[in-house]
């Protein structure tokens, strides 16, 4: 089992002028379902320090977590490509989470349609799955629901090396593997689920086992 690192979201404590890093803790119980032990590790927003806490930390994967929109905080920002460099370079797995699937197509050199998808907020909604993962080991579904709590929406072609795994019904890409290494993006919340979703489950591990 990798030792995981996850990133955290900037917060602001009631009744405080201070910024805090802060994880929901939907994703230690989303965590604990996948059966993986204790084997990961919350990383705080330090900058360009973050890859050397990271190494301190011996992580071998990285799930950027979801919350804020990329550019509205920019420490997380640049702790967070700085961690995302990291990983390309050393071939670790990458799980991109909401906000993290939207900085992982910054990265590569895509944008973001950032009007029109407000109806996406706090929502359910159903996904077509437009690849065979089964070489994956992962189950194949034609068509699946999942929450949805972003505004800003990924429009198909990707950019070079990253491949569509799932679009909405309106033709935008809702998931996507990079085509030579262990990265994906969704932009759905696997944590906020009761129960995690097989599919989830299952492409966890294919990552980070």
């Amino acid at each position: 089992m990798k030792r995981i690192g996850i990133t955290l979201r900037t917060c602001q404590a009631l009744g405080y002028q201070e910024v805090r890093d802060g994880l929901a803790r939907d994703w230690y119980r989303f965590l604990q379902q996948m059966d993986w032990g204790w084997n990961w590790v919350l990383l705080p927003n330090l900058g360009a320090q973050s890859v050397a806490y990271a190494q301190a930390q011996h992580i071998e994967g990285l799930i950027l977590s979801g919350g804020e929109d990329v550019g509205s905080d920019p420490l997380r920002d640049e702790s967070e490509l700085a961690l995302l460099k990291y990983a390309i370079m050393q071939r670790l797995p990458v799980l991109g989470v909401c906000r993290g699937m939207q900085l992982i197509q910054r990265f590569s050199g895509g944008g973001l349609a950032v009007a029109g998808g407000a109806h996406h907020m706090a929502t359910r909604h159903t996904v077509s799955l437009c690849r065979d993962l089964s070489w994956h080991g992962v189950n194949e579904e034609s068509y699946r629901e999942v929450n949805s709590y972003h505004a800003n929406r990924i429009s198909l072609p990707l950019p070079t090396g990253l491949q569509a795994l799932a679009i909405d019904a309106e033709g935008y890409c809702e998931a996507f593997l990079h085509q030579n290494m262990k990265l994906a993006g969704i932009m759905w919340h696997p944590e906020r689920e009761a129960l995690g979703h097989e599919f989830d489950r299952q492409l966890c591990r294919w990552l980070f086992q």
